[in-house]
């Protein structure tokens, strides 16, 4: 089975696979699931969590289908953010689940499993245009794995 973190090939360094781009809306096909961006929103706060001074949070709403033939182990920072010139500085994991909306941190989705759920990220308060990224690892019996496709999908949160 196959592991799965998140990252950019036009982040130098990431990325030996194809660049499958997208937009808000459009349904992405991975080695082991689809997933959609249903929304991507701006906030100040979501569900009781206040960014910080300077800080917005990105709320990204997203639905997920395993098209494989096992559960697929699946973790919330396989998704990440990405803005500006995509440094080490301009990027975000989402933030711990602290409401039930929230992705799990660990989760299963198992075969044929459909699951919507939301993840939360802190950014910059000026930042606009966002590119969120899903990196395919496969498990080569290596501590890294390999690497195979990038997916990103663009969208402004302003």
């Amino acid at each position: 089975l196959a592991v799965a973190l998140a990252g950019c090939s036009i982040i130098p360094g990431m990325g030996d696979g194809g660049t499958n781009e997208a937009h808000v809306g459009d349904t992405v096909s991975t080695s082991w699931f689809d997933y959609t961006i249903i929304s991507a929103e701006p906030a100040e706060s979501y569900e009781g969590y206040t960014a910080a001074e300077g800080n917005k949070l990105v709320v990204v709403d997203l639905t997920m289908k395993n098209t494989f033939n096992e559960s697929v182990p699946m973790y919330d920072t396989d998704f990440q953010l990405y803005w500006g010139e995509y440094s080490d500085d301009e990027m975000a994991f989402p933030l711990e689940p602290y409401c039930e909306a929230q992705l799990p941190m660990e989760y299963y989705l198992s075969i044929e499993e459909v699951r919507e759920g939301i993840l939360v990220y802190e950014v910059p308060s000026d930042v606009r245009d966002f590119t969120f990224a899903f990196l395919e690892i496969f498990d080569n019996g290596t501590d890294e794995g390999e690497e195979g496709d990038l997916f990103v999908t663009y969208f402004t949160a302003a």
